[in-house]
């Protein structure tokens, strides 16, 4: 039978207006670990876990209680969530004692803080890997049109492949190949050799001189 629950019709309305009440100002009750469970459940669906995350982050900006409720809401949220809240998280592990509520709000603010923290840490990990590795599968060289280009890039800080690198990745020596990345239409590769920009076939240019191409 078609069901009129507000949940099967409307979820996300309804998940907001849920959280929303268990985040309200009554200072007599907050969350159980029943209505704690349920919002941890939907915090699965990254469509719930927005809706649930929006009213955590109105609230945590409020008084007493509206903040200490949102901080237990924000205990049950995955790890990820609470890098957005990283900076109010701090004020809150650091809040003076005139705050009202202070010594609750940082028990539970203190270790949702370091979990933030260490999820920026791993994010900033994964993306300078990222930002690695594009670079690499990138630049077989440095893509230049014409051999006066390349000395410039070199004084831009391209100083040659960095130890222990005796040629650019995935050249063996003495072999002749491509450069690994796609080049813009019509231009060259070329690395810095003892100051010099070396074209495509790079053994060549272990022979004090220009390569044979």
């Amino acid at each position: 039978m078609a069901s009129t629950s507000p949940l099967i019709t409307n979820p996300e309305g309804a998940i907001r207006d849920f959280a929303e009440a268990m985040t309200n100002g009554n200072r007599d009750i907050g969350p159980d670990d029943r209505e704690l469970g349920w919002l941890e459940e939907w915090a699965k669906n990254e469509t719930y876990l927005k809706v649930i995350m929006d009213v955590i982050k109105a609230r945590i900006e409020l008084n007493w209680p509206y903040n200490y409720k949102a901080l237990l809401i924000l205990g049950k949220m995955p790890a990820g969530a609470l890098v957005d809240l990283a900076e109010k998280l701090g004020k809150l592990t650091d809040a003076v004692a005139t705050v009202e509520g202070a010594k609750h709000l940082k028990e539970l603010a203190k270790p949702l803080n370091d979990k933030a923290k260490a999820e920026i840490a791993k994010k900033e990990e994964a993306d300078a890997k990222a930002k690695q590795e594009a670079i690499q599968a990138m630049w077989g060289g440095l893509w230049a049109n014409n051999s006066y280009t390349a000395p410039a890039l070199q004084s831009a800080g391209w100083m040659g492949w960095p130890y222990p690198y005796a040629v650019p990745p995935g050249v063996a020596l003495g072999a002749m190949g491509e450069w690994a990345g796609k080049p813009p239409d019509g231009w060259k590769p070329w690395v810095i050799v003892r100051g010099y920009p070396v074209g495509q076939y790079y053994p060549s240019s272990i022979y004090h001189g220009w390569p044979r191409t």
